[in-house]
């Protein structure tokens, strides 16, 4: 769930990028989906499969015309894609109906059919700190296929987007001393308003819309915290529901105390599968639960201490400890990118070579105290205002701070010594690893709108959830508690997706458009095995003679021996290991031991031009690779170093491609001598 740790709610697409998802995350400053470039990862079949194009369409007459709406004039980007927009003023307490008002934002998409809309399907993607309308181009990507009958109806929680947005620039841009101090900083500004931002509020929010537009019923979707969303208005006004949509799904059951239990206990699994189903992987990792154990007590005993340069070529001081693993474990970088890695540096710095390791902290963990960019994107002052309110914390609000911390250091005592396994209890209840804890310093004025009513009961509407099961955001066990809870529901489990596998996943996003017809789930065969196997790595050589040889092309004539075969292998993923940092950075960075890559993007997809890059010391690499948006990967290297006799390969394939993992053709020359092997493509 995205409020777990800072990185997965406020930072990771979130979990950043999610890219895969949206929005994505490149060394801590967020990727808008407007700008993100087609060599990125977000969706690239789903908007293939769903042109935009088709359903912009001129404003029409919204559903009413409630004087209470006011009509205003959309944002150019909004306007281009045909929407109606507009504000609604509602109470900001609604126990004081006449007092200060917050006006919520929203945007319609009509349907392009003749008569009456169906019903509104409305988004949400979580946080709980992200616009909805600003990722308007892809909602409409996204629900394409049902735009035919039923309108879209977009709407920016109270505090979020354009409603009322919640600005607390020292929280936002990381400019405070410390968390706390930020965190108390952003109370204050808030003074007696600032337990007014729940859950429980956002529900009558989406309501009045509802009501005010004349729509009888909603199809709602809730990615992560955004479930949190959906529940909290299917308890209240479930008569008014036409069906329910839960992607990797947050709900009442995650609002405990220490929750990140659940997300430490994935770590293994998340690791474990992320391994084996890739190729070069699995082959030099057959236990990953093993070395996953080891490595976390190799850096609880003694932190790795160093530098390492970021996706984007900053070098960055790394204190690789266990709080480090924790947090890039629990939170991947992009794809996987990390998770797929960790194994493989592992086994670097047991051999004594730190330098993959201290890179992985370098790209993947992000400290609380950060910049989170534009809060009209994401408002991290809106995160804490819904997220502090909404969960059960660990103390009493009533207490002072500093009595709270002590409350807080009790029932951290109180825990058993394995709570937080795999990994220990010091590491899983920092102020970086728990949001109990960056919440201590929030106040709560006023009692705030529970996120369930009490006593409240769950509608028998159509309900369809997703989960991957590689997730650590929100595990399985945690999905399937919150699922349990709607009596007409259904999960599924896909193989090797992302968090939020509608937002990231063709398999997925076919079924939800399907069930939104049809209101059945139908055929979910394509669950049962990847759309996409993440790419992994089994090692990082030192030299060339440490990797493995790549596999001669029995279609071929080979006439290389098996020691430049092992140079192929170095040159092909030192193009790769450059290709992964453009999906988590800027584009242009730098090699893992030397070099630049620089990368330019067009409407096919991208260009990465290699310069000098060296990921086995005794290996330059030099060329271009492109990756097209239809996954084909080619690249002209020209290899050269201590460790080979030189020359020039050409390597064509696939890259993140849906389907079983196949292998890169690599032809040239090394030596004078004809090269005509395999290597696999994840």
């Amino acid at each position: 769930m995205k409020n777990y740790v800072a990185r997965a709610a406020l930072g990771i697409f979130f979990y950043s990028a999610l890219l895969g998802m949206v929005p994505t995350w490149a060394s801590g400053q967020i990727t808008r989906l407007s700008q993100i470039q087609p060599g990125e990862r977000i969706s690239r079949r789903l908007i293939a499969q769903n042109s935009l194009a088709a359903r912009v369409q001129a404003p029409r007459p919204p559903a009413t015309l409630s004087p209470d709406i006011v009509w205003v004039q959309c944002p150019v980007e909004a306007q281009a894609l045909g929407a109606t927009c507009g504000r609604l003023p509602v109470p900001l307490d609604r126990r004081h109906p006449e007092g200060e008002k917050v006006r919520i934002y929203f945007e319609i998409y009509l349907h392009s059919n003749p008569g009456s809309a169906q019903s509104a399907i409305v988004p949400n993607m979580g946080g709980p700190s992200l616009t909805t309308t600003g990722s308007r181009a892809f909602w409409l990507g996204l629900f394409a296929p049902n735009l035919d009958v039923h309108d879209l109806l977009l709407i920016d929680d109270r505090g979020r987007g354009m409603s009322g947005l919640l600005v607390c620039r020292e929280l936002q841009h990381g400019a405070g001393s410390s968390i706390d101090q930020e965190a108390a900083d952003c109370a204050a500004q808030l003074g007696d308003d600032d337990s007014l931002y729940s859950t429980g509020d956002v529900a009558f929010d989406v309501d009045a819309v509802r009501a005010e537009l004349g729509y009888d019923k909603l199809d709602y979707y809730g990615g992560s915290y955004g479930a949190m969303d959906a529940s909290a208005y299917a308890t209240r006004f479930g008569e008014h529901l036409r069906s329910m949509i839960l992607d990797s799904p947050g709900g009442p059951p995650q609002l405990v105390p220490f929750v990140q239990t659940y997300s430490n206990a994935a770590v293994p699994r998340e690791v474990r599968l992320d391994c084996l189903r890739s190729p070069t992987c699995s082959v030099d990792h057959p236990n990953p639960d093993a070395e996953l154990d080891r490595v976390i007590r190799a850096v609880r005993r003694k932190p790795v201490l160093g530098y390492a340069q970021d996706a984007n070529g900053n070098v960055i001081p790394v204190d690789f400890n266990e709080v480090v693993l924790n947090s890039i474990a629990t939170n991947p970088n992009g794809a996987y990118l990390d998770t797929g890695e960790l194994l493989a540096a592992a086994e670097s710095l047991r051999r004594g070579d730190v330098l993959p390791l201290l890179r992985l902290g370098a790209e993947g963990f992000m400290p609380l105290l950060t910049d989170y960019g534009d809060p009209a994107f994401l408002s991290v002052g809106a995160y804490a205002a819904t997220a502090c309110v909404d969960s059960e914390m660990p103390y009493e609000w009533s207490s002072p701070p500093q009595i709270r911390l002590m409350q807080y250091a009790d029932a951290v005592s109180d825990l058993p010594p394995d709570y937080f396994a795999p990994f220990s209890k010091a590491a899983s209840t920092t102020e970086q690893t728990l949001p109990d804890r960056a919440c201590l310093f929030w106040e709560e004025p006023s009692p705030p709108t529970p996120v369930i009513p009490r006593g409240a009961t769950y509608p028998n509407v159509p309900t369809l959830a997703f989960n991957s099961d590689i997730d650590t955001a929100v595990s399985t066990e945690l999905a399937v508690q919150t699922v349990n809870l709607f009596p007409n529901s259904t999960l599924l489990i896909v193989k090797d997706a992302m968090h939020e596998p509608v937002e990231s996943n063709a398999c997925a996003a076919g079924i939800a458009t399907q069930f939104i017809e049809t209101l059945t789930v139908g055929d979910t065969s394509c669950t049962q095995s990847p759309e996409t196997v993440w790419p992994a790595l089994g090692r990082f050589p030192l030299f060339a003679r440490d990797a493995r040889p790549a596999e001669v092309d029995p279609a071929g004539g080979n006439e290389i021996d098996v020691g430049e075969r092992k140079v192929v292998t170095v040159a092909v993923v030192t193009a790769i290991d450059a290709l992964k940092r453009t999906t988590i950075g800027s584009g242009n960075g730098v090699g893992l031991r030397a070099g630049t890559f620089q990368t330019s993007y067009g409407t096919s997809g991208q260009t990465t031009t290699l310069t000098d890059c060296v990921f086995a010391k005794d290996i330059t690499v030099n060329g271009t690779l492109t990756w097209e948006t239809d996954f084909s990967f080619v690249t002209d290297l020209t290899v050269s170093g201590t460790g080979t006799a030189g020359g020039t390969l050409l390597v064509e394939g696939t890259w993140e491609a849906p389907g079983p993992v196949g292998n890169f053709k690599v032809s040239g020359t090394l030596g004078g001598r004809q090269v005509a092997v395999l290597v696999p493509e994840g």
